[in-house]
């Protein structure tokens, strides 16, 4: 998702420098190319060998060192992005007001290209009025800011100050640098497995995780697109999310909001079938040796939809044999644009994996394949696919 893009990381001293090893990881896996930059104090919390090991490239502390006959905050400019995570209260507040008293800084006051700030602090100091006023004026000047969360905090108290997770932090990198391809379009993607209730306590359901689905919203959104996610569980992202976990739950929602959207993609895998008759109370063991469930059809939401004027359906099929012969199948009864099939009976990939490796079949029964990739980079492949 970031494959070539060119990434400053900026550390402060704050103890939630050791989360950014993380970010650092994530990011080379992305694709990016990472450099990163530190103040002198951040050095107390996080080591320049660990940096320059998982970054691949060497480090920069000290003002005035010179590369390729350039000076170190000038030559460190050339990147696409500047992330500066922990910001501390001092850092914050000396970029507002431009002052340039480490390498960090200077590079800070040089970079023209985006700069995206992941302040963490003690909650009186955030809440300090001059560090709000200075927040303010970065914000003004088009500073990507975003704000801690609440939480327990290293100096052993709670309230908002805890640094955001180096997942948000990546998703608000991808938004800002992908372009906006998709700005305008409304793409509603159904995620998870749908769970059909027996009684108050159990639940028949599958082994989807919701990843794909997820990849595929987080990808649409950071490539500019309305985003609504349906899913089975609730996810704290910047789209809305719908939680409906069942597949009639899911059928009225997404039925509902079908006709106003440009796409709809059901990566959900909605149970075929529901228990007829729901108990309301909890069903009790009994001496008999088992118990015998009488199940009855779900609605076919992706063949309901399909055929919807002006909008572009699309469906997943999960499959353990045959996976081409029952995609083909499948896209000719239901009567969607296009179907994406993967084969769950491998264990590299599909349910509950980080990766995958699917086929795009579409209504004239043509194959594409898009070989093994995070789920994120299969996500982008397949947006691309849908809207080329």
């Amino acid at each position: 998702m970031l494959e070539n893009k060119n990434i400053l990381v900026g550390i402060t001293g704050g103890i939630a420098a050791y989360k950014i090893c993380t970010l650092i990881r994530m990011y080379r896996k992305a694709g990016a190319n990472v450099r990163v930059v530190l103040t002198p104090n951040a050095l107390n919390f996080v080591t320049k060998l660990t940096l320059q090991t998982l970054s691949n490239n060497e480090v920069y502390v000290e003002n005035f060192e010179i590369n390729d006959y350039k000076p170190e905050h000038i030559a460190l400019t050339e990147s696409d992005i500047f992330v500066i995570a922990p910001a501390s209260a001092n850092t914050v507040s000396k970029i507002a007001n431009g002052i340039c008293d480490n390498l960090l800084l200077s590079t800070a006051c040089a970079f023209s290209k985006p700069i995206l700030l992941a302040p963490a602090m003690n909650t009186n100091m955030w809440n300090n009025p001059f560090v709000q006023e200075n927040l303010a004026k970065l914000k003004k000047t088009g500073y990507h800011i975003l704000e801690p969360d609440s939480g327990y905090l290293a100096c052993g108290t709670s309230g908002v100050g805890r640094m955001r997770e180096v997942e948000e932090i990546f998703d608000k990198t991808v938004e800002i640098l992908s372009p906006a391809k998709l700005k305008g379009k409304k793409i509603l993607i159904s995620a998870g497995g749908t769970r059909e209730k027996i009684d108050p306590v159990r639940y028949i359901t599958n082994s989807s995780s919701g990843k794909m689905g997820i990849a595929l919203a987080d990808a649409a959104y950071a490539l500019g697109a309305d985003v609504t996610l349906v899913s089975t569980f609730p996810v704290d992202k910047n789209y809305q999310n719908i939680v409906a976990q069942t597949a009639q739950e899911m059928e009225k929602v997404v039925k509902e909001r079908t006709p106003f959207q440009d796409c709809v993609i059901m990566a959900a895998a909605v149970s075929d079938y529901r228990v007829a008759n729901y108990s309301e109370q909890k069903i009790k063991k009994t001496s008999e040796d088992g118990i015998t469930l009488e199940l009855v059809k779900n609605p076919d939401i992706l063949k309901e939809i399909s055929g919807t004027k002006n909008v572009k359906i699309v469906g997943f099929c999960a499959e353990s044999e045959n996976l081409l012969e029952n995609a083909k199948t499948k896209i000719q009864n239901k009567g969607c644009d296009l179907i994406i099939a993967n084969d769950i009976s491998r264990k590299d990939i599909g349910f509950d994996s980080n990766e995958n490796e699917v086929y795009i079949i579409n209504k004239e029964l043509e194959v594409k394949h898009l070989e093994k990739d995070t789920k994120q980079n299969i996500a982008k492949r397949i947006l691309e696919e849908i809207f080329e």
